[in-house]
């Protein structure tokens, strides 16, 4: 290409450069049985091939390589998403270690280390208590030198979907600054590793913003205090009558349509039916269960929040 500000060149070159219009690449076989196309039918034989012989990380790399495809139907995608779910239980959320699990690794508590200061020096981007309840520590006080911690590689992060009233939760590293990632199915990004779904809550008239966000610095809070913006109404920490439950996630704008947006986040909700419909003031609302969860796992200034239609 010209270099911008000068003129293009007017001579053809004098090496010959193939044709102009190459022939488009060959189409992708369909499985007959299925109706999948055969690469997207391998992957997910790999998948089963991989459970039945108990090889977890295996099915795991398989099955978010199947769910990142645009071309999986609905009902297989909702199937993939479930099975990923299940195997992220031992995975993610217990304290066993796969062989070369790129997600997670196993620290050995040295003299003097405790839960904080092992995360504060090996996994910054996560929340203490996620650490404390994949290894069933009850107690941080009572860490012994030369035992096995499991801690996480890669942040958290999570992409809303407005339509179905879902929150996908992933793991993997931070939108990159100056290359733009691939984007799979649902607005999945490449490197991110699917974990699990939660149902949630959105605002009334179509009031959850669109767009990328970030969880706020010093936003989260356990049992908050909190200001109805619209009539001034404050209802004070372990208020049963308090909207937002146990646990509040703030969120800053991180892109152009997201910036000007204030004062949104995700909580939690003493309405439970809220679940599924369109009925906050534009926060993502979660069952406490749920957003308890969340809140171990997105963390300030790293986790990022993507609500798309």
């Amino acid at each position: 290409n010209p270099t911008p500000g000068q003129p293009a060149p007017t001579s053809p070159p004098t090496t010959p450069v193939g044709p102009s219009n190459p022939a488009a690449p060959a189409p992708v076989p369909t499985d007959p049985a299925t109706g999948l196309p055969s690469d997207l039918r391998a992957l997910l034989e790999d998948a089963a091939k991989a459970m039945n012989i108990g090889d977890l990380l295996g099915a795991r790399i398989a099955l978010n390589a199947a769910l990142f495809d645009a071309r999986l139907p609905a009902n297989e995608r909702r199937a993939v998403r479930q099975q990923l779910t299940t195997i992220n239980e031992n995975l993610v959320f217990s304290s066993a270690v796969a062989i070369n699990d790129p997600l997670f690794s196993t620290h050995i508590v040295e003299k003097g280390e405790n839960p904080t200061t092992i995360m504060r020096k090996k996994a910054p981007f996560i929340d203490r208590l996620f650490i404390l309840r994949i290894n069933n520590i009850t107690n941080p006080n009572l860490v012994r030198v030369g035992q096995r911690v499991k801690l996480p590689s890669q942040p958290f992060h999570a992409i809303v979907h407005k339509t179905d009233y879902r929150m996908d939760l992933f793991m993997g590293p931070p939108l990159p600054s100056r290359v733009a990632p691939k984007q799979g199915a649902d607005g999945q990004l490449e490197g991110w590793t699917y974990i699990r779904s939660f149902q949630v809550g959105l605002g009334e008239s179509n009031g959850t913003p669109e767009g990328l966000f970030v969880v706020r610095n010093g936003s989260k809070l356990i049992n908050p205090k909190w200001v109805n913006p619209r009539n001034g109404k404050a209802y004070d920490a372990d208020d049963p009558d308090n909207p937002i439950g146990e646990h509040w996630i703030g969120l800053d704008g991180a892109d152009d349509n997201t910036r000007r947006f204030t004062g949104y986040g995700i909580h939690g909700t003493i309405e439970p039916d809220s679940i599924g419909s369109q009925r906050s003031m534009g926060c993502v609302r979660m069952a406490k269960d749920d957003v308890a969860m969340v809140y171990e796992v997105l963390v300030d200034k790293v986790s990022m929040v993507w609500v798309v239609k």
